[in-house]
């Protein structure tokens, strides 16, 4: 019975962003009611950019921090504030930078360092290369040693 109430309580927080009528960082003041329940629409039907596979709405109940459906959510209501139709606020806001994710690197592209010359370990033609600068008196660069045979073992 626990697990019963506990499932439709579940439930029932999930399907909350599809009728709530305020959203969290949205500010719906001087729109009229069809203006607002227009930026509604367009809100739980605009897909967010994040990378969440939510929608805006959906997006600001369950991450109030997200700053792209914040922004969405924000130029949304602003168009439809100004007098534009909802499907011009989501192309509005398509057209943003928000509208899509920039991709990200996970790194910098790789930067050449010069050690000819240098102590070396390895093949030299080895596809990763770590170049350790260190101080041998430094306590933190002694605690990194363990650290860096980790790495070089594995």
């Amino acid at each position: 019975m626990a697990a019963l109430v506990l499932g439709g309580a579940a439930l029932l927080v999930a399907q909350e962003w599809e009728t709530v009528s305020n959203l969290a960082g949205v500010d719906f003041t001087g729109l009229t009611a069809a203006k607002k329940s227009a930026a509604l629409h367009a809100l739980r039907n605009f897909d967010c950019s994040c990378g969440c596979g939510m929608k805006v709405a959906e997006c600001r109940v369950k991450d109030p921090n997200c700053s792209y459906s914040r922004g969405l959510s924000t130029m949304i209501v602003d168009a439809i504030k100004s007098g534009k139709s909802e499907a011009a606020a989501v192309e509005e806001a398509k057209a943003s930078k928000l509208g899509h994710k920039a991709e990200t690197k996970l790194l910098d592209d790789p930067v050449a360092i010069p050690t000819l010359g240098s102590p070396t370990m390895g093949p030299a033609n080895a596809r990763i290369v770590l170049v350790e600068f260190s101080d041998f008196q430094c306590p933190y660069c002694v605690k990194a040693v363990a650290k860096i045979n980790a790495v070089l073992k594995a």
